[in-house]
Protein backbone atom coordinates (compact mmCIF):
# COMPACT_ATOMS: atom_id res chain seq x y z
CA UNK A 1 0.00 0.00 0.00
CA UNK A 2 1.40 3.41 -0.48
CA UNK A 3 0.27 6.64 1.29
CA UNK A 4 0.66 10.42 0.21
CA UNK A 5 -0.69 11.40 3.50
CA UNK A 6 -0.88 9.85 6.70
CA UNK A 7 -5.10 10.01 7.62
CA UNK A 8 -7.93 8.54 6.34
CA UNK A 9 -9.21 11.41 4.12
CA UNK A 10 -8.35 11.53 0.22
CA UNK A 11 -9.18 9.07 -2.48
CA UNK A 12 -8.60 4.86 -1.60
CA UNK A 13 -7.26 3.30 -5.76
CA UNK A 14 -6.66 -0.26 -6.79
CA UNK A 15 -4.10 -1.18 -8.82
CA UNK A 16 -4.42 -5.28 -9.76
CA UNK A 17 -2.49 -6.37 -12.58
CA UNK A 18 -3.83 -9.71 -12.60
CA UNK A 19 -7.59 -8.54 -12.67
CA UNK A 20 -9.19 -10.95 -9.82
CA UNK A 21 -9.63 -8.55 -7.04
CA UNK A 22 -13.15 -7.01 -7.00
CA UNK A 23 -13.17 -3.56 -6.55
CA UNK A 24 -14.96 -2.62 -3.34
CA UNK A 25 -17.30 -0.11 -3.04
CA UNK A 26 -15.77 3.48 -3.22
CA UNK A 27 -12.75 2.59 -4.57
CA UNK A 28 -11.60 3.79 -7.83
CA UNK A 29 -9.63 1.42 -9.83
CA UNK A 30 -6.16 2.47 -11.62
CA UNK A 31 -3.91 1.16 -14.24
CA UNK A 32 -0.25 1.49 -15.13
CA UNK A 33 2.18 1.46 -18.31
CA UNK A 34 5.45 2.31 -18.82
CA UNK A 35 4.52 3.62 -22.03
CA UNK A 36 3.48 6.99 -20.18
CA UNK A 37 6.50 7.52 -18.80
CA UNK A 38 8.22 6.73 -22.02
CA UNK A 39 6.93 9.54 -24.13
CA UNK A 40 10.14 11.50 -23.44
CA UNK A 41 13.90 9.45 -24.78
CA UNK A 42 14.36 10.28 -20.99
CA UNK A 43 11.50 8.44 -19.35
CA UNK A 44 11.80 5.28 -22.18
CA UNK A 45 15.90 5.13 -21.02
CA UNK A 46 14.08 4.84 -17.11
CA UNK A 47 11.02 2.49 -17.73
CA UNK A 48 13.34 0.20 -19.62
CA UNK A 49 15.77 -0.38 -16.57
CA UNK A 50 13.09 -0.78 -14.44
CA UNK A 51 12.44 -3.44 -16.70
CA UNK A 52 15.57 -4.90 -16.56
CA UNK A 53 16.28 -4.58 -12.82
CA UNK A 54 13.73 -6.67 -12.68
CA UNK A 55 14.89 -9.27 -15.11
CA UNK A 56 18.39 -9.31 -13.72
CA UNK A 57 17.44 -9.61 -9.55
CA UNK A 58 19.29 -12.57 -7.65
CA UNK A 59 21.53 -12.61 -10.38
CA UNK A 60 24.45 -11.63 -8.24
CA UNK A 61 27.81 -11.06 -9.78
CA UNK A 62 25.84 -12.00 -13.62
CA UNK A 63 23.09 -8.74 -12.77
CA UNK A 64 25.40 -6.90 -15.64
CA UNK A 65 25.18 -9.75 -18.25
CA UNK A 66 25.14 -9.05 -21.54
CA UNK A 67 22.03 -10.61 -22.96
CA UNK A 68 20.31 -8.25 -21.04
CA UNK A 69 22.15 -5.22 -21.19
CA UNK A 70 21.35 -5.49 -24.81
CA UNK A 71 17.87 -6.14 -24.35
CA UNK A 72 17.50 -2.42 -22.81
CA UNK A 73 19.16 -1.25 -26.15
CA UNK A 74 16.69 -2.62 -28.26
CA UNK A 75 13.72 -1.94 -26.02
CA UNK A 76 13.82 1.70 -25.34
CA UNK A 77 14.02 2.74 -28.75
CA UNK A 78 10.94 0.18 -29.31
CA UNK A 79 8.96 1.47 -26.07
CA UNK A 80 9.77 5.62 -26.71
CA UNK A 81 8.59 4.88 -30.82
CA UNK A 82 5.37 3.14 -29.33
CA UNK A 83 4.59 6.17 -26.95
CA UNK A 84 4.71 8.20 -29.62
CA UNK A 85 2.31 6.59 -31.47
CA UNK A 86 0.00 6.12 -28.78
CA UNK A 87 -0.10 2.48 -28.72
CA UNK A 88 -0.86 0.25 -26.27
CA UNK A 89 1.05 -1.95 -24.22
CA UNK A 90 0.18 -5.13 -25.40
CA UNK A 91 0.94 -3.64 -28.94
CA UNK A 92 4.26 -2.87 -28.32
CA UNK A 93 4.97 -6.42 -26.28
CA UNK A 94 3.35 -7.92 -29.72
CA UNK A 95 6.01 -5.94 -32.09
CA UNK A 96 8.75 -7.23 -29.86
CA UNK A 97 7.31 -10.70 -30.23
CA UNK A 98 7.09 -10.37 -33.78
CA UNK A 99 10.77 -9.03 -33.73
CA UNK A 100 9.40 -6.02 -35.68
CA UNK A 101 12.02 -3.11 -35.32
CA UNK A 102 12.46 -1.35 -38.67
CA UNK A 103 9.41 0.71 -38.78
CA UNK A 104 10.13 1.99 -35.26
CA UNK A 105 13.88 2.81 -36.65
CA UNK A 106 12.36 5.04 -39.81
CA UNK A 107 10.14 6.85 -37.34
CA UNK A 108 12.81 8.13 -34.90
CA UNK A 109 15.32 8.44 -37.65
CA UNK A 110 12.56 11.01 -39.37
CA UNK A 111 11.80 12.70 -36.11
CA UNK A 112 15.62 13.17 -34.30
CA UNK A 113 17.93 12.69 -37.40
CA UNK A 114 20.56 9.61 -37.88
CA UNK A 115 22.89 10.49 -35.11
CA UNK A 116 19.91 10.64 -32.10
CA UNK A 117 21.00 7.80 -28.92
CA UNK A 118 17.66 5.85 -29.90
CA UNK A 119 18.22 5.97 -33.28
CA UNK A 120 22.17 4.90 -33.03
CA UNK A 121 20.88 1.73 -30.34
CA UNK A 122 17.96 0.71 -32.66
CA UNK A 123 20.00 0.66 -35.83
CA UNK A 124 23.03 -1.10 -33.67
CA UNK A 125 21.32 -3.72 -32.49
CA UNK A 126 19.27 -4.51 -35.79
CA UNK A 127 22.27 -4.56 -37.45
CA UNK A 128 23.87 -7.43 -35.00
CA UNK A 129 24.93 -10.50 -36.76
CA UNK A 130 21.88 -12.88 -36.65
CA UNK A 131 22.45 -14.98 -34.07
CA UNK A 132 23.20 -12.70 -31.36
CA UNK A 133 20.52 -10.70 -32.43
CA UNK A 134 18.22 -13.51 -32.01
CA UNK A 135 19.16 -14.12 -28.37
CA UNK A 136 18.78 -10.53 -28.29
CA UNK A 137 14.97 -10.71 -29.49
CA UNK A 138 14.55 -13.56 -27.05
CA UNK A 139 15.70 -11.76 -24.10
CA UNK A 140 13.71 -8.42 -24.68
CA UNK A 141 10.52 -10.57 -25.13
CA UNK A 142 11.13 -12.12 -21.99
CA UNK A 143 11.15 -8.51 -19.97
CA UNK A 144 7.02 -8.10 -21.11
CA UNK A 145 6.51 -11.70 -19.87
CA UNK A 146 4.14 -9.98 -17.19
CA UNK A 147 1.89 -8.20 -19.89
CA UNK A 148 0.88 -11.65 -21.84
CA UNK A 149 -1.92 -12.02 -20.15
CA UNK A 150 -5.07 -10.21 -20.86
CA UNK A 151 -5.56 -9.17 -17.50
CA UNK A 152 -2.49 -6.99 -17.63
CA UNK A 153 -3.34 -5.45 -20.82
CA UNK A 154 -6.31 -4.44 -19.33
CA UNK A 155 -5.18 -3.12 -16.76
CA UNK A 156 -2.05 -1.23 -18.75
CA UNK A 157 -5.62 0.64 -20.23
CA UNK A 158 -7.32 1.78 -17.47
CA UNK A 159 -7.32 5.42 -16.66
CA UNK A 160 -3.53 5.70 -15.08
CA UNK A 161 -3.04 7.61 -11.74
CA UNK A 162 -2.48 11.14 -11.98
CA UNK A 163 1.11 11.17 -10.12
CA UNK A 164 0.70 14.49 -9.18
CA UNK A 165 -2.31 14.96 -8.10
CA UNK A 166 -2.04 11.71 -5.73
CA UNK A 167 1.04 13.32 -4.12
CA UNK A 168 -0.77 16.46 -3.52
CA UNK A 169 -3.67 15.26 -1.40
CA UNK A 170 -4.18 12.75 1.36
CA UNK A 171 -4.58 9.21 -1.20
CA UNK A 172 -4.02 5.63 -0.47
CA UNK A 173 -3.11 3.21 -3.28
CA UNK A 174 -3.53 -0.49 -3.22
CA UNK A 175 -1.22 -2.88 -5.02
CA UNK A 176 -2.31 -6.58 -4.85
CA UNK A 177 -1.22 -9.32 -6.52
CA UNK A 178 -2.34 -12.83 -5.81
CA UNK A 179 0.30 -15.51 -5.22
CA UNK A 180 -0.20 -17.52 -8.54
CA UNK A 181 -0.42 -13.97 -10.75
CA UNK A 182 2.79 -12.77 -8.75
CA UNK A 183 5.55 -13.96 -10.64
CA UNK A 184 3.94 -12.34 -13.87
CA UNK A 185 2.66 -8.97 -12.48
CA UNK A 186 6.11 -7.98 -10.73
CA UNK A 187 7.74 -5.66 -13.64
CA UNK A 188 3.78 -3.58 -13.78
CA UNK A 189 4.13 -3.38 -9.90
CA UNK A 190 7.68 -2.23 -9.71
CA UNK A 191 7.53 0.18 -12.39
CA UNK A 192 4.11 2.04 -10.73
CA UNK A 193 5.88 1.97 -7.66
CA UNK A 194 9.19 3.25 -8.86
CA UNK A 195 7.38 6.10 -10.85
CA UNK A 196 5.68 7.11 -7.82
CA UNK A 197 8.76 7.61 -6.09
CA UNK A 198 10.71 9.44 -8.04
CA UNK A 199 8.09 11.63 -8.53
CA UNK A 200 8.49 12.13 -4.34
CA UNK A 201 11.64 12.98 -4.94
CA UNK A 202 11.33 15.69 -7.75
CA UNK A 203 8.38 17.03 -5.90
CA UNK A 204 10.00 16.98 -2.24
CA UNK A 205 10.75 20.69 -1.92
CA UNK A 206 6.90 21.17 -2.77
CA UNK A 207 5.95 19.07 0.20
CA UNK A 208 5.42 15.76 -1.60
CA UNK A 209 5.71 12.81 0.81
CA UNK A 210 5.04 9.26 0.56
CA UNK A 211 4.32 5.97 3.03
CA UNK A 212 5.49 2.83 0.89
CA UNK A 213 3.83 0.21 3.14
CA UNK A 214 5.28 -3.15 1.39
CA UNK A 215 3.47 -6.21 3.05
CA UNK A 216 4.84 -9.34 1.69
CA UNK A 217 8.03 -7.30 0.37
CA UNK A 218 9.84 -10.19 -1.51
CA UNK A 219 7.16 -12.02 -2.98
CA UNK A 220 4.64 -8.70 -4.50
CA UNK A 221 7.12 -6.04 -4.94
CA UNK A 222 10.43 -7.30 -5.23
CA UNK A 223 12.39 -3.54 -5.98
CA UNK A 224 15.54 -4.11 -7.10
CA UNK A 225 16.63 -0.63 -5.83
CA UNK A 226 15.40 -0.99 -2.77
CA UNK A 227 18.32 -0.01 -0.82
CA UNK A 228 18.72 3.41 -2.43
CA UNK A 229 14.99 4.03 -1.88
CA UNK A 230 15.33 3.13 1.77
CA UNK A 231 18.68 4.85 2.23
CA UNK A 232 17.91 8.03 0.00
CA UNK A 233 13.99 8.34 0.68
CA UNK A 234 13.97 9.58 4.33
CA UNK A 235 15.58 12.79 3.54
CA UNK A 236 13.58 13.14 0.09
CA UNK A 237 9.96 12.71 1.54
CA UNK A 238 9.74 8.82 1.28
CA UNK A 239 9.52 6.76 3.83
CA UNK A 240 9.62 2.46 3.67
CA UNK A 241 7.45 0.07 5.96
CA UNK A 242 8.76 -3.22 4.99
CA UNK A 243 7.42 -7.03 6.16
CA UNK A 244 9.72 -10.38 4.92
CA UNK A 245 8.83 -13.71 6.94
CA UNK A 246 13.15 -13.72 7.58
CA UNK A 247 16.08 -12.70 5.44
CA UNK A 248 16.08 -15.55 3.76
CA UNK A 249 13.42 -14.28 1.73
CA UNK A 250 16.08 -10.80 1.40
CA UNK A 251 19.44 -12.90 0.35
CA UNK A 252 16.85 -15.22 -2.30
CA UNK A 253 15.57 -11.70 -4.08
CA UNK A 254 18.58 -9.55 -3.32
CA UNK A 255 21.48 -11.72 -3.35
CA UNK A 256 24.07 -10.77 -0.89
CA UNK A 257 22.70 -6.85 -0.49
CA UNK A 258 19.83 -9.11 1.50
CA UNK A 259 22.22 -10.00 4.13
CA UNK A 260 22.63 -5.81 5.37
CA UNK A 261 18.36 -5.13 5.47
CA UNK A 262 18.88 -4.84 9.47
CA UNK A 263 21.29 -2.03 8.80
CA UNK A 264 19.63 -0.95 5.91
CA UNK A 265 16.52 0.25 8.25
CA UNK A 266 17.18 1.98 10.77
CA UNK A 267 14.14 0.57 13.18
CA UNK A 268 13.53 -3.27 12.65
CA UNK A 269 10.41 -4.87 15.05
CA UNK A 270 11.18 -8.79 15.02
CA UNK A 271 8.01 -11.11 15.78
CA UNK A 272 8.02 -14.79 16.81
CA UNK A 273 8.26 -17.53 14.53
CA UNK A 274 11.62 -17.24 12.79
CA UNK A 275 12.88 -20.45 11.78
CA UNK A 276 16.23 -19.48 9.75
CA UNK A 277 19.14 -20.38 11.10
CA UNK A 278 21.19 -17.33 9.89
CA UNK A 279 18.62 -14.86 10.63
CA UNK A 280 18.68 -15.60 14.26
CA UNK A 281 22.49 -15.89 14.91
CA UNK A 282 22.45 -12.55 13.37
CA UNK A 283 19.92 -11.05 16.13
CA UNK A 284 21.92 -13.40 18.68
CA UNK A 285 24.75 -11.78 18.17
CA UNK A 286 23.08 -8.37 17.68
CA UNK A 287 21.51 -9.13 21.54
CA UNK A 288 25.16 -9.15 22.52
CA UNK A 289 27.31 -10.72 25.54
CA UNK A 290 27.06 -10.23 29.34
CA UNK A 291 29.63 -10.88 32.14
CA UNK A 292 27.06 -13.26 34.44
CA UNK A 293 29.03 -14.17 38.28
CA UNK A 294 29.02 -17.68 39.05
CA UNK A 295 29.79 -18.64 42.79
CA UNK A 296 31.96 -21.54 43.78
CA UNK A 297 31.69 -23.48 47.25
CA UNK A 298 34.63 -25.79 48.07
CA UNK A 299 33.95 -28.54 50.31
CA UNK A 300 35.75 -30.58 52.57
CA UNK A 301 35.82 -34.74 52.86
CA UNK A 302 32.90 -34.28 55.00
CA UNK A 303 31.10 -32.22 52.78
CA UNK A 304 31.55 -29.00 55.16
CA UNK A 305 31.75 -25.32 53.27
CA UNK A 306 35.34 -24.45 53.49
CA UNK A 307 35.98 -21.87 51.16
CA UNK A 308 33.70 -20.15 48.37
CA UNK A 309 34.97 -17.73 45.16
CA UNK A 310 33.31 -16.20 42.68
CA UNK A 311 33.71 -16.84 39.14
CA UNK A 312 32.81 -14.45 35.65
CA UNK A 313 31.10 -15.96 32.81
CA UNK A 314 30.48 -14.73 29.26
CA UNK A 315 26.84 -15.49 28.00
CA UNK A 316 24.37 -15.03 25.11
CA UNK A 317 21.93 -12.10 26.26
CA UNK A 318 19.45 -13.94 24.21
CA UNK A 319 19.81 -17.94 22.89
CA UNK A 320 18.63 -18.98 19.51
CA UNK A 321 15.34 -20.36 20.86
CA UNK A 322 14.03 -17.06 22.86
CA UNK A 323 14.85 -15.75 19.52
CA UNK A 324 12.45 -17.60 17.42
CA UNK A 325 9.65 -18.45 20.06
CA UNK A 326 9.52 -15.17 21.41
CA UNK A 327 7.76 -14.15 24.43
CA UNK A 328 3.95 -13.34 24.58
CA UNK A 329 2.40 -9.97 23.84
CA UNK A 330 5.85 -9.08 22.97
CA UNK A 331 8.17 -8.24 20.02
CA UNK A 332 12.22 -7.64 19.64
CA UNK A 333 12.95 -4.05 18.74
CA UNK A 334 16.26 -2.81 17.32
CA UNK A 335 16.75 0.87 17.62
CA UNK A 336 19.30 2.71 14.94
CA UNK A 337 21.93 1.83 16.94
CA UNK A 338 21.43 -1.59 16.89
CA UNK A 339 20.41 -1.61 20.53
CA UNK A 340 18.09 -4.69 21.47
CA UNK A 341 14.94 -4.78 23.74
CA UNK A 342 11.23 -6.56 24.27
CA UNK A 343 8.96 -4.45 22.64
CA UNK A 344 5.08 -5.06 24.39
CA UNK A 345 2.48 -5.47 21.75
CA UNK A 346 -0.96 -3.53 21.34
CA UNK A 347 -3.97 -4.99 20.59
CA UNK A 348 -5.07 -2.56 17.47
CA UNK A 349 -8.82 -2.44 18.67
CA UNK A 350 -7.41 -1.51 22.50
CA UNK A 351 -5.95 1.91 21.11
CA UNK A 352 -7.96 4.81 20.09
CA UNK A 353 -4.76 5.58 17.65
CA UNK A 354 -5.54 2.40 15.33
CA UNK A 355 -9.11 1.67 16.08
CA UNK A 356 -10.28 3.90 13.80
CA UNK A 357 -9.06 2.52 11.04
CA UNK A 358 -10.22 -1.15 11.39
CA UNK A 359 -13.20 -2.47 9.11
CA UNK A 360 -16.45 -1.17 11.18
CA UNK A 361 -17.64 -4.38 11.21
CA UNK A 362 -14.70 -5.55 13.33
CA UNK A 363 -15.60 -2.17 15.88
CA UNK A 364 -18.53 -3.02 15.86
CA UNK A 365 -18.16 -6.50 16.85
CA UNK A 366 -16.01 -5.28 19.75
CA UNK A 367 -18.39 -2.45 20.90
CA UNK A 368 -20.81 -5.26 21.19
CA UNK A 369 -18.60 -7.51 23.24
CA UNK A 370 -17.61 -4.62 25.40
CA UNK A 371 -20.77 -4.02 26.38
CA UNK A 372 -22.18 -7.86 26.73
CA UNK A 373 -19.24 -7.84 29.02
CA UNK A 374 -20.43 -5.00 30.89
CA UNK A 375 -23.34 -6.36 31.28
CA UNK A 376 -22.61 -9.59 32.81
CA UNK A 377 -20.53 -7.53 35.48
CA UNK A 378 -23.67 -5.78 36.64
CA UNK A 379 -25.83 -8.73 36.84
Amino acid sequence: MMMSRVNRDGATLLFDPSGTVPTPPGVRRIGYSPLRQAQSWDGAILATRSLTDVARRGHGERSDDHWTERAGALVAPLLHASALRHESLGRLASRIDEREGATALEELGARYGPHHQAVSLLRGVLGTEERERSGIWSTASGLFAGVRTDAARASAREAPLDVNGFLAGAHHLHIVAPSRHQAVTTPLVVGLIEEIVHATYDRHAEGARLLLALDELANVAPLPRLASIVSEGGGQGVLTLACLQDLSQARSRWGTSGEGFLSLFPTTVVLPGIADRPTLELLQHLAGRDLVPTPTIQRGPRGRSNGHSTSWVERDRATLASVAQGRPGFALGLDASKRMRWIQLTAAHSDGRFNRYLDRSVRAERSERSERSERSRGA
